[in-house]
Order: structure tokens, then C-alpha cells, then sequence
């Protein structure tokens, strides 16, 4: 017993456990995805279930990925004790913009997670802890993202932190909770409306390979003609993205078709060469393998793209 007791009086008092706060989040709506800005609206109910009455889990709520602070909504749509008082219950309804950088590498075939991510100001890991269930994740019935197929939602809650003690002269945990929504673009009408009209432009550039090399004019003109279009169609595509420092999937396509096109005006001026040297022959069947090898490198290697985007 005088062991007991010794060890306890070394080891202090038991340190306090952390309030435990289950939570859940509901998704009524998303809107207004915006690449250039990486914003999404968000329309979402956040409930908790509590038994400390010291904690007041709504009014300490604090989104860490909000795009726009001002135009934020939130009403308590729902306050109650149950089973006697000795567990409280609170629903609050939250309307605003949310941020998440979005990696564009894939594009128009790339998966993006739309996430809304919350903490608790006032107090730290030491103090709150919340709890979620896979279950807690839900969204409407209804929910529709024009342009997009919804995935699986998930909810998981993890300990995070700043790294600054904001003039504390102590660094705090936060439990941060952080709801996901899986999104992807669907592959046939993206497919047919930005990939069907660049292929066009280069099996009609294909068309320089099989005029006579005497038609010099003609051939040149198809090659520029289809290299301007090209690039009319990349700067349309451009517009709809946001300022990024990388290339996506669109651009790697758009530089084979530029290849294509350069290589095939490279190939009619050799050809021209060999016609003023009276090499006719020598010049057509230049032309014809120059068009399957050029035409299967680039159909192969757009292929071969999309298939490991996917």
C-alpha cells in the first residue's frame, strides 16, 4: 500500500479526459464549381451529440477551408436535450463557399474531392475530441452537380495543427473533421465534346499526305490551315481553366497534334525535294509511310493517355 501510494503522489494528478462530441454532416446541395477560383457552394447541415454542458459545440464551430467568410451563413436549426438532460443534441444549418486546390493533371478525365473541413476554436485535442462514424456522412437523395457523377461520401476526423502558438506561448492540437465528396466528369460526353474535335482537325491534316507532291500549294495550306485550328481550339480550352503551372491531359494532346502537323509540313518539303530531283516514286511512298507512322504514334500515344488517366 505505501508503494501505491508513493507512485501515485510522484505521478501527480490523472490528467482529465478530452470531452468526446459525435459528429455527422449532411450535404443538401453543391453549386457553382468554379475551376479558375477552386471554390465550390456548399448548402450543409452539421449535427453534434454531447454529454459535457460545459461545451457549446455550434457557437465554437470554425470551417478551416472557407473561400469567403462574408457571405457565410449559419442558423441553430436545432437545439435539444435528451434522455433527461443528460445528452444534448444540436443541428446547425451552414450556406457559404469552400476551397480546395484542385489538381487539374488529368483533365477533362480527372477525379476531384470536394471537401468541407471544421474544428473547434475554443478548445483544443486536450480538451475536445470529436467522434464519427462512417454513417455520418450523408447527402441528399436529390443532389445533382450538372457536368459531374457523385461519389461514395466519407467522413473521417483527425488531430491537426498551426504551426504557431498565435502568442500563447503554447502550441495546441485541433481535432479537425473533414468531409469528402468524390466527383468525376463523365467519360463519353466529355470525350465527344473536347477529343472528337481535335481528332477531326488531324485526320484532315492527314489529307497533306495523300495529295501528289506536285500539289505543294494544297498540302501546306491544309498543314497551316489545320495547325491555326488547333491552336484556336487550345485557347479555347484555356479560358475555361484556371492560371496553373503544369500541363494537363488536354495540352499533352494538343502538343502531339502540333508534332503531327509540324512533322507532316517537315515531310512535304522533303518531298518537294525529291519532285525537283524527278524522284516521283521515291516521294508518294514517303508520303504514305510518313501518314501511318505519324498517324499511329499520335492516335497510340493519345491512347495510351486517356487509358492511364482513367
Amino acid at each position: 500500500m505505501l508503494a501505491v501510494a508513493l507512485a501515485l503522489f510522484f505521478a501527480g494528478p490523472a490528467s482529465a479526459e478530452p470531452s468526446k462530441v459525435q459528429v455527422g454532416v449532411h450535404i443538401n446541395d453543391v453549386h457553382d464549381l468554379d475551376l479558375k477560383t477552386h471554390s465550390y457552394g456548399v448548402d450543409l447541415y452539421v449535427w453534434f451529440r454531447w454529454t459535457d454542458p460545459k461545451l457549446d459545440p455550434a457557437a465554437t464551430l470554425e470551417f478551416a477551408n472557407p473561400f469567403e467568410t462574408w457571405s457565410q451563413t449559419r442558423q441553430l436549426d436545432y437545439e435539444k436535450p435528451v434522455k433527461d438532460g443528460a445528452v444534448y443534441r444540436q443541428v446547425v444549418r451552414v450556406n457559404g463557399r469552400f476551397t480546395r486546390k484542385l489538381r487539374l493533371d488529368d483533365y477533362p478525365f480527372d477525379r476531384q474531392t470536394l471537401a468541407v473541413e471544421f474544428e473547434d476554436h475554443r478548445s483544443g485535442s486536450s480538451a475536445l475530441v470529436y467522434e464519427a462514424s462512417p454513417d455520418a456522412a450523408t447527402v441528399a437523395p436529390t443532389l445533382e452537380l450538372p457536368g459531374f457523377v457523385l461519389g461514395t461520401p466519407r467522413i473521417s476526423v483527425a488531430e491537426g495543427g498551426y504551426p504557431t502558438d498565435f502568442g500563447e506561448g503554447k502550441r495546441h492540437g485541433y481535432s479537425r473533421v473533414r468531409f469528402e465528396l468524390p466527383i468525376r466528369r463523365p467519360l463519353l460526353p466529355y470525350g465527344a465534346k473536347l477529343l472528337v474535335p481535335i481528332l477531326c482537325v488531324v485526320l484532315c491534316a492527314g489529307l497533306m499526305f495523300l495529295f501528289h507532291p506536285k500539289h505543294v500549294d494544297s498540302r501546306v495550306g491544309i498543314g497551316i490551315t489545320a495547325l491555326l485550328t488547333v491552336v484556336a481550339l487550345q485557347i479555347t480550352l484555356n479560358d475555361e481553366l484556371p492560371e496553373i503551372s503544369y500541363l494537363v491531359l488536354m495540352d499533352k494532346v494538343y502538343l502531339g497534334a502540333y508534332l503531327f502537323m509540324l512533322s507532316g509540313l517537315g515531310v512535304v518539303v522533303r518531298t518537294t525535294w525529291l519532285l525537283e530531283r524527278g524522284l516521283v516514286g521515291r516521294a508518294i511512298r514517303m508520303d504514305r509511310w510518313a501518314l501511318a507512322v505519324l498517324l499511329t504514334l499520335y492516335l497510340g500515344g493519345t491512347g495510351l493517355m486517356i487509358w492511364a488517366s482513367l
